[in-house]
């Protein structure tokens, strides 16, 4: 799969045969053109290993969705494209004049000077000169954006930070889409789910049910304060990953009555949709929280030593030791309270990643495949733990979709539990072949990674029973 990625553009391809053979002949190029290819295949190590350089990439998020789009409408096309090669061209000669502007070459060209004086290793220095001439060659000779060597690096490597090229077109980010519309009220409104029940946090009939528990006591001095914006703990809503599902679950049926979001409710309503959501939200906080309970320790933890008033230090250890003794009830309470004070209070979660999640999610919290798409993200930014969640939250939804065994596989396979990944694995392969043949035009690449997966397992196997076979001493 990473020849996918690492494969020169077909223009180039007869001239790297005859520059391998030369290498084979000389220790080191020595005509112009065999040093310029030489060091252009030398670009990508220098990009990958330079701290500095990493950061010279093509947005991703906007990358992977304006891919999405290109083959989606183009599905024809794409499907006649049978070589890797060929279809990647495809897509960077449409997609990349989009990204190459005259701000992004000329901050290229800054990062690629700047290190090209700091360089002491000639190797470096050459590769480095060798991007500044693709660059001039795009800005003066007009070289085909698609051919230049330099914008294939990057592109590529932009797509390999965590994912194949291919796996890219199963990353659909469609809970972004939501996002791209030209009235810019739309952009601060929220999906009519996290509305509602924004709207339910906000009364005080919701909050007189919370405080009935007995078991908020321990924490009242420490709830009091976060209400009042004195103290605040981390939390996010892609680590409560059942919660959208609970609050569909919740208002699915109501949702396109023309009174969904009035005002003017009456008490015995609100007496019902409080107690309602406080269900909702347990349900999910009862799945969620031995999951999330160790991370929110540390969380509190780390908040005492940066507190400065003695009083609230003193609530949030006390807190610290209640969560510690994991009493599930007054722990799911805990949660329960601060999930509503994170929803009811605009600043706990006016943030890119908890919007993300919710507009990605809440597109379908049915679909399986939306939290095996979000899971794979997390994935990517090395959260593995939460992907985890997602994964096996997608096989709760629908345990006969192949989403969740694919994620867990994946999940598995990369932290080199093999039983397990082969397990989930050939789970997943099944029941991706039983949807194939439902659906005789869906469904094809999903089928040929989940192989790919199962061909990379087996090799790990092969691995791992060499590593075991005892070592023969021929002397």
């Amino acid at each position: 799969m990473d020849n996918i990625l690492t494969n020169a553009s077909p223009r180039f391809t007869l001239v790297d045969e005859s520059i391998s053979n030369l290498k084979a002949k000389k220790s080191a190029p020595r005509s112009s053109l065999e040093r310029l290819i030489y060091n252009s295949e030398h670009l990508a190590d220098v990009l990958h290993s330079n701290k500095k350089l990493k950061s010279i990439r093509f947005d991703e998020l906007e990358l992977l969705r304006d891919i999405r789009e290109l083959v989606e409408t183009n599905s024809i096309k794409f499907d006649k494209l049978k070589k890797p090669e060929e279809f990647r061209r495809e897509i960077r000669a449409t997609i990349l004049p989009r990204y190459i502007t005259g701000d992004l070459i000329k901050n290229i060209e800054e990062k690629l000077l700047a290190e090209l004086f700091a360089s002491r290793l000639g190797k470096d220095q050459d590769a480095l000169i060798t991007a500044l001439v693709f660059l001039q060659s795009h800005t003066d000779l007009n070289l085909p954006v698609e051919d230049n060597p330099l914008w294939e690096t990057i592109f590529n490597i932009s797509l390999k930070d965590g994912l194949q090229f291919v796996d890219t077109l199963t990353v659909l980010l469609e809970g972004m889409d939501s996002l791209k519309v030209k009235d810019p009220d739309l952009l601060n409104r929220d999906p009519l789910i996290l509305q509602k029940t924004k709207q339910i946090c906000q009364w005080h009939v919701f909050w007189r049910r919370l405080i009935e528990h007995k078991e908020i006591k321990p924490f009242e001095g420490l709830i009091s304060s976060i209400l009042r914006g004195e103290i605040m703990i981390e939390l996010y809503f892609d680590e409560l990953v059942h919660l959208p599902y609970y609050l569909y679950q919740l208002f699915k049926d109501k949702m396109n009555q023309t009174g969904f979001l009035s005002e003017v409710i009456p008490d015995g309503d609100q007496e019902k949709l409080s107690e309602d959501l406080k269900n909702a939200i347990l349900k999910s906080v009862e799945k969620d929280l031995p999951f999330i309970l160790p991370t929110l320790i540390k969380r509190v933890d780390k908040l005492i030593k940066k507190v400065k008033k003695f009083e609230l230090r003193d609530q949030l250890q006390q807190a610290v030791d209640i969560l510690k003794l994991e009493d599930n009830l007054a722990n799911n309470i805990f949660l329960l309270i601060l999930i509503a004070a994170k929803i009811s209070m605009k600043k706990y979660w006016e943030n890119r990643r908890d919007r993300f999640f919710f507009f990605t999610i809440l597109k379908n919290p049915l679909d399986a495949k939306n939290y095996f798409d979000y899971g794979n993200i997390l994935m990517r930014l090395k959260k593995s733990k939460t992907a985890e969640q997602l994964f096996r939250c997608a096989l709760e939804i629908d345990n006969d979709a192949f989403w969740g065994c694919w994620g867990l596989g994946q999940f598995y396979l990369k932290k080199n539990q093999i039983d397990k990944a082969e397990l989930n694995l050939t789970q997943a392969l099944a029941k991706a072949q039983k949807a194939a043949l439902q659906q005789t035009r869906r469904f094809h690449r999903e089928l040929f990674l989940i192989k790919e997966d199962v061909k990379k397992l087996n090799r790990k196997k092969i691995r791992n029973q060499a590593k075991l076979q005892p070592q023969i001493e021929l002397f």
